[in-house]
């Protein structure tokens, strides 16, 4: 497993311009005030930490708490993880209190046990991850422990935001 104590990588950071904007930010020492990490364990081009100081916007017009700003919202944390998957990366959802506060959840391969809840400050393998569901906290849609992932991203969609990984 990559270290996701090693400060370089990305993150998942947000900026009130544009109605509110998450950004991804490639940097090589630790962003204060992220919302997310995810660790490479592909190689990274170097114009990613270059090119704009590492900042590219994900997502914007966010902001407003309700209806289809909050699921672009949720979409930015779902697209984050889609990046992270892309990179066979180790990702980290850390602790936050500004903005509103989401639940992601795991969706595995496995026949059995397959759904998990991404606990803040907890490194998440993503190898074997085939979706991922960003929903209001707290919600507890993702409870059962066994899904399929059409039935995953159903029920992500539902509640909050869920893409497929594969």
């Amino acid at each position: 497993m990559s270290d996701p104590t090693n400060p370089r990588g990305c993150y998942l950071t947000f900026d009130a311009a544009s109605q509110g904007t998450l950004f991804t930010h490639w940097s090589e020492t630790k962003i204060e005030g992220a919302l997310a990490f995810f660790a490479p364990r592909k190689t990274v081009p170097a114009f990613k930490f270059k090119q704009a100081g590492g900042r590219a916007e994900l997502i914007r017009e966010m902001s407003g708490g309700t209806g289809e700003r909050i699921k672009r919202y949720y979409s930015g944390f779902c697209q984050f993880v889609k990046i992270a998957k892309s990179f066979n990366a180790v990702v980290v959802l850390y602790a936050y209190d500004v903005l509103p506060r989401v639940d992601l959840h795991l969706c595995t391969s496995a026949a059995s046990d397959n759904v998990f809840h991404l606990v803040p400050d907890a490194p998440q393998d993503l190898a074997a991850c085939v979706a991922v569901g960003c929903v209001p906290h707290p919600n507890p849609c993702f409870s059962a422990t066994t899904m399929s992932q059409a039935y995953f991203v159903s029920v992500g969609h539902r509640e909050g935001v869920a893409l497929a990984l594969s």
